[in-house]
């Protein structure tokens, strides 16, 4: 099994390369973030792409009572909320685009590799898309992953000691928007 991670700082570029290398090569199921912007060009939100399909799905919402500058490490906490909802950081989080991206992955059986952008402190707290990367580990495929570059420490050991790692580093600060 093959483990591909790659990681930088926040917009280092990570999943501009990410999405590059699976149009490219990847031959398989793709789970990406996609930026939404405002009038004003910041993000505001995120969908989750699932590929090859295209299926679109509401996924992250900007929290507009949030600054992740100036909030406190509580009021960024991974928290469940009512209503199918996550808090993480500064964006409110549909649970139901993870549900959607496992049965994703189950009705395609075939698929040797899995794409998954990203994996962070959600994951971390056993959450989100952990339960897909776990399933797709123990059924043997090759992974590749996105992680900022301070989550790699939290996520390397909930890998198999066993596989083959790489790490890809992504430090170019690319601010170009994925489509």
């Amino acid at each position: 099994m093959k483990i591909t991670i790659f990681t930088g700082p926040r917009g280092a570029g990570k999943s501009t390369r990410f999405i590059h290398e699976y149009r490219s090569h990847g031959n398989g199921l793709c789970f990406f973030s996609l930026k939404k912007r405002d009038d004003d060009g910041n993000v505001c939100a995120y969908d989750l792409v699932l590929y090859p399909k295209g299926e679109e799905l509401p996924f992250f919402v900007k929290d507009p009572d949030v600054d992740m500058e100036t909030a406190s490490k509580e009021t960024l906490a991974v928290r469940d909320l009512t209503n199918g909802l996550m808090h993480s950081c500064s964006y409110f989080v549909h649970l139901s685009a993870f549900d959607r991206a496992m049965q994703y992955y189950k009705e395609h059986p075939e698929a040797k590799e899995i794409w998954i952008d990203e994996i962070g402190r959600i994951e971390v707290a056993g959450k989100g898309f952990y339960e897909l990367l776990m399933t797709a580990i123990v059924d043997g495929k090759d992974v590749f992953i996105v992680a900022r570059n301070n989550f790699v420490p939290k996520l390397i050991p909930l890998l198999p000691t066993d596989a083959d790692i790489n790490i890809v580093e992504i430090n170019t600060n690319k601010t170009e928007t994925p489509t």
